[in-house]
């Protein structure tokens, strides 16, 4: 491999990524959005080092993606063992020709008799014979210099074998069966979580829904049974979906300059975007490396930050932002309305026991003795109704004015200190366009490749 060729793929490596948006360069763009949420993070201008036809016709190695879903870095996946070993064949040719040039030269340096004997000899052609040895001389220095070069410039080689994004992906983010699945480290909560919600559904089908199939009406375990499967997937989806995650900055070129940037001052400087002739400002994250985006967080339990984050939930194990916001406000509105159906049915099933008597009405006592499972499960999900009634109500008041959990308690701070400001650039016209705009629209892609090949790391040898 030629050293046009090795800084062809270094080139290559180093090269940018598209997703710009997120990245601590000063480029500019010229379109303007109609609105914030239409301000398309994912088209933003794309950077590519110039290239020529003749290098790709040289370096014929195909694409990957990297870490980042839009990412122009090359990857050695498939290309590495045959790189490898080009490069070997090489290195062992100019080995060869090193030391045939070397023998050569030596013989001519340690016999001069032979050289003046075959000089005296032929007298008419001395003159051209000297000349002739001298320009083969001087050849000979060339290509000795030449190859010394070569052998000084740097040589790179495969450190490690080739992993899919997920095996070296940063954070504290846990990735199962494959990287098709995402979650927090932290899982004991969810096995607590787990344990709330099967248990009383297992004791209210055992003890409770014979009675209603038999003296209600056969929907209503039906519709219990709905209720829970509903609140069940919901709650496994929301645990182990991505969220939002953005991808951490990869691009050193664009980390140079931060740092640059910081030596002046103690805080990367903010990035400013304009948006309907409204400038907002993109805070740094040290820790990611990007510019984030609008309604973007950085979680400190998972160490990512997350597109329109609203919380990390420790029941649900995992964020809830962008992605799986829609699932988390059905686990929680499904889990209220199993919550109520229970106490209704357990209600519904004391009044039946105490009226059915056949000599009186029945005693607190007599009608606890009878159904003491079911009695016990109202008080339980009574007291649970609190709880998740309560998160459930809160985030329909969220979701109806188009606000998440960070941005309603930023947004009292800011009110206590600026009582003017009491815009919410964030909200639609009306509350009904809210709610569409967060729980109707289809799910978005994620930004990591999980399972692609990522790029093997490439040691540079001394």
């Amino acid at each position: 491999m030629d050293a046009q060729k090795r800084h062809s793929v270094i080139e290559r490596i180093q090269e940018q990524s598209s997703f710009t948006i997120f990245q601590p360069t000063f480029f500019s763009s010229s379109f303007e959005p109609e609105s914030l949420e239409d301000f398309d993070f994912e088209s933003a201008p794309m950077h590519h080092l110039p290239t020529t036809k003749e290098d790709d016709e040289q370096d014929p190695i195909h694409q990957s993606s990297g870490l980042t879903s839009n990412s122009n870095v090359t990857s050695y996946a498939s290309t590495a063992p045959i790189l490898q070993q080009q490069h070997q064949q090489s290195y062992s040719k100019h080995e060869q020709t090193l030391t045939t040039a070397t023998e050569e030269y030596s013989l001519k340096a340690i016999d001069p008799k032979r050289n003046s004997m075959n000089d005296t000899t032929e007298g008419s052609d001395t003159g051209l014979s000297a000349a002739a040895a001298e320009d083969s001389q001087e050849t000979l220095n060339s290509k000795h210099v030449s190859l010394q070069q070569q052998e000084q410039q740097p040589r790179y080689v495969l450190k490690k074998q080739p992993y899919r994004n997920y095996q070296i992906f940063p954070g504290h983010t846990r990735f199962l069966l494959g990287g098709r699945l995402v979650t927090s480290r932290d899982y004991r909560a969810f096995v607590a979580a787990l344990f709330i919600l099967i248990s009383p559904t297992v004791l209210f089908a055992i003890f409770t829904c014979p009675f209603l199939w038999n003296q209600a009406h056969p929907a209503l375990p039906i519709v219990f049974a709905y209720l829970f499967v509903l609140a069940f997937v919901s709650m496994l989806k929301t645990s182990w979906t991505d969220p939002g995650i953005i991808p951490r900055n990869l691009d050193p070129i664009a980390q140079d300059i931060l740092d640059e940037s910081a030596s002046v001052d103690s805080e990367a400087p903010p990035k400013e975007i304009w948006i309907k002739n409204t400038s907002y400002s993109l805070k740094y994250c040290d820790t990611c490396m990007i510019y984030r985006p609008p309604r973007a967080s950085h979680c400190r339990q998972c160490n990512n930050c997350v597109e329109f984050e609203d919380h990390h939930c420790a029941w649900l194990n995992n964020c809830v932002g962008k992605r799986n916001y829609r699932s988390f406000f059905t686990f929680i509105t499904s889990s209220a309305l199993l919550c109520i159906f229970v106490i209704c049915s357990v209600v519904y099933e004391l009044l039946f026991i105490s009226r059915n008597q056949v000599d009186q009405p029945a005693s607190f006592g007599e009608v606890f003795s009878q159904a003491p499972v079911s009695f016990v499960l109202s008080i339980y999900c009574f007291v649970l109704l609190w709880l998740v009634g309560g998160l459930t109500l809160y985030h329909c008041s969220l979701v109806l004015r188009g606000v998440s959990t960070h941005e309603q308690i930023r947004a009292d701070i800011i009110r206590a200190k600026y009582p003017e400001l009491r815009a919410n650039p964030y909200s639609k016209s009306s509350p009904l366009k809210n709610m569409i705009q967060v729980l109707c629209q289809p799910q978005p892609k994620s930004y990591l490749r999980r399972r692609k090949m990522a790029d093997p790391i490439i040691e540079k040898l001394s």
